[in-house]
């Protein structure tokens, strides 16, 4: 079993109440809770990326940091940890991603994967005119299944000539490439998201259901394992559980 820490990029954490500890995001924040994670030997240290929060009293994830500058820093200050970032794939091409990969890779010595995101929240995309329409939201599986072979290719050979209905690459390269193989997580629940995270994820990311009740995910546990047999490969799950620290 892993243990790691989803960390602050977004005020407040993940708190929506009035009557929580109300902060702002900021790399000394993030730099002191992931070092202290890395004292305690956790395994790895997790951003998420959000472009437009939901307002309200306490402004929810009005302000956030951007994940791939934020742990590329965070990967500098450490020695040991795992370290992800999360990419928001509509807004990065995949040669992009493989090269800042490449780079944070070089940063931490290894300790760097890739945590993909669809899009699912419209305002979001829309706010910078890069929201494809919404028949994307059928879609979009489609369009990560592309963009992670665009990923591997660069990846593992430096090269691609990728062309799908998405992408085109015309002899695309990138170097350096990573020193170790590249992790990849995905946080996909449906069941075309557990086929994408069976066939090219190394961990599918879920959540945690309930109160006190620290079991109630291991259905989707169960599907995500049964997904992973059909393809024979080892894809484990990480599980986000809310926890008060004091």
């Amino acid at each position: 079993m892993k243990i790691g820490v989803f960390v602050p990029i977004g005020n407040n954490g993940w708190l929506i109440s009035t009557h929580a500890p109300q902060y702002m995001p900021t790399f000394e924040l993030n730099k002191a809770i992931v070092q202290k994670a890395e004292h305690y030997h956790f395994d790895f240290a997790l951003s998420m990326i959000k472009l437009r929060g939901f307002g309200g009293k306490t402004e929810f994830w009005d302000h956030n940091l951007e994940s791939f500058t934020l742990m590329a820093g965070l990967a500098a200050v450490t020695s040991r940890i795992q370290i992800y970032a999360t990419a928001a794939t509509l807004t990065l091409p995949p040669a992009i991603v493989a090269r800042m990969a490449a780079t944070i890779d070089s940063i931490s010595g290894g300790r760097f994967g890739v945590n993909l995101v669809t899009g699912w929240q419209k305002p979001e995309y829309e706010q910078m005119g890069i929201w494809p329409g919404d028949d994307y939201f059928s879609r979009r599986y489609d369009y990560l299944t592309e963009y992670v072979q665009v990923l591997r290719d660069l990846w593992g050979t430096g090269k691609s000539d990728f062309k799908g209905d998405f992408f085109t690459m015309n002899d695309c390269r990138v170097s350096p490439q990573p020193s170790v193989p590249m992790k990849v997580i995905c946080a996909g629940q449906s069941d075309a998201g557990m086929a994408f995270s069976a066939q090219y994820a190394d961990f599918n990311f879920c959540f945690g259901k309930g109160v006190n009740t620290p079991t109630a995910f291991a259905p989707t546990a169960v599907r995500m394992k049964q997904a992973a047999e059909q393809t024979g490969r080892d894809v484990g799950s990480y599980v986000l559980f809310y926890g008060d620290c004091r």
